[in-house]
């Protein structure tokens, strides 16, 4: 069986239905993710050793000695014939070999596109601070920094560096200069390019997740000495973000870490991707907090819990709670009212709004 026809075969099926992930195993047809539905394809299953083989013809000669090392390796595909390219990880299961693709888009993305808040695009004008794109696996998030980094490229005259494991999208050199490090081919490790990013004389620093105290507390002390730094990082709130960032830090140090973010916080995004009515797409649903006065003091106070009520009271700001998000969306005709509900964190506010009652518009929440 010729595996490199067959994975080019089953990449075009997935591209032409506008899936999320292929996901390879021995002994079972591949199938496809699209929203949260995870389904066969119309191909035959592959053996072990045909997965076996498509993997050694996909990786080179450190990503295989990374495979063996490490029992898992992550890494990139560009499929030439359909201008796509996809992030790929190879590991083993049960003794076998397994593979997971995940589709990105052809070129990088624009904000319309994507159908984006537009706020983002003011947001990619900041000069110095810190954005941070939140959401569960699958949700769209490295998708959303890409496009980010297209609007200043297209506006603005900056040095971005990012550092990516692996690289997904690539950005060619227009308005800004761009330079895309990889980990285990540019760089050891994310500790190792964090310590010379200084002398690189970046203006903006994209670090592919936020993972622990070492990567936040480098993204602090950059927002500090007026460079902007992009991650994303695994919440599915915005309260959610402030409980993996503290989770980094001990108790003693927290009180610091909140003080020094609420200075430099540009924006913290969290989306979802929710399944078209149409069944044929994906379209984001996104709960956006943005650095004012109100966001910031409640973050030094320590009142997390009040900043959804301040995100619905600046909605005229840009920012938006996740049901706000959904409540559009569902009025534009784009998602199903079923949709609409199983995304929701409050199923029973969201019904609320779609009858036009007004949830907990303007209530106070400073000096509570």
């Amino acid at each position: 069986m010729d595996t490199s026809a067959f994975l080019k075969s089953c990449l075009e099926k997935v591209i032409e239905q506008k899936g999320q992930d292929v996901f390879f195993k021995a002994g079972t047809p591949p199938r496809m993710r699209l929203g949260d539905q995870v389904t066969p394809l119309p191909l035959k299953a592959l053996t072990g050793e045909e997965v076996a083989r498509l993997t050694e013809e996909l990786l080179d000669a450190k990503q295989k000695g990374m495979l063996e090392r490490n029992k898992s390796v992550d890494f990139g595909f560009s499929f030439h014939e359909k201008d796509c390219r996809f992030r790929c990880n190879a590991f083993y299961q049960q003794g076998d070999l397994s593979l997971v693709f995940r589709l990105l888009w052809k070129g990088v993305p624009s904000f319309e596109e994507l159908r984006l808040p537009l706020v983002l695009k003011k947001i990619a004008q900041e000069k110095s601070g810190i954005i941070l794109i939140g959401g569960a696996v699958s949700s769209g998030k490295t998708t959303t920094v890409a496009a980010i980094l297209r609007a200043m490229n297209e506006s603005v005259q900056k040095h971005i560096l990012t550092i990516e494991d692996p690289v997904e999208y690539l950005h060619e050199d227009k308005q800004c200069l761009i330079q895309q490090r990889e980990i285990g081919r540019d760089a050891e490790s994310f500790s190792s390019a964090l310590k010379y990013v200084v002398r690189q004389s970046p203006d903006v620093i994209v670090i592919g997740e936020m993972r622990d105290a070492e990567s936040f507390n480098f993204a602090l002390s950059s927002a500090e000495v007026g460079r902007l730094v992009i991650s994303t990082i695994h919440a599915q709130s915005a309260d959610q973000v402030f409980d993996r960032i503290l989770g980094f830090f001990e108790p003693s140090q927290r009180e610091a870490v909140l003080r020094y973010f609420a200075a430099n916080m540009s924006c913290v995004m969290v989306q979802k991707l929710l399944v078209e009515k149409s069944g044929k797409g994906l379209v984001p649903a996104a709960e956006i907090l943005l650095g004012n006065y109100t966001t910031r003091q409640l973050i030094l106070d320590q009142k997390i819990d009040k900043l959804s009520q301040a995100i619905r009271n600046a909605h005229e700001e840009g920012m938006q709670t996740m049901n706000q998000s959904i409540l559009e969306l569902w009025k534009a005709g784009l998602i199903s009212p079923e949709t609409a509900a199983a995304a929701s964190p409050s199923p029973e506010d969201l019904q609320a709004l779609m009858k036009g009652i007004r949830i907990g518009q303007d209530t106070k929440i400073l000096g509570d």
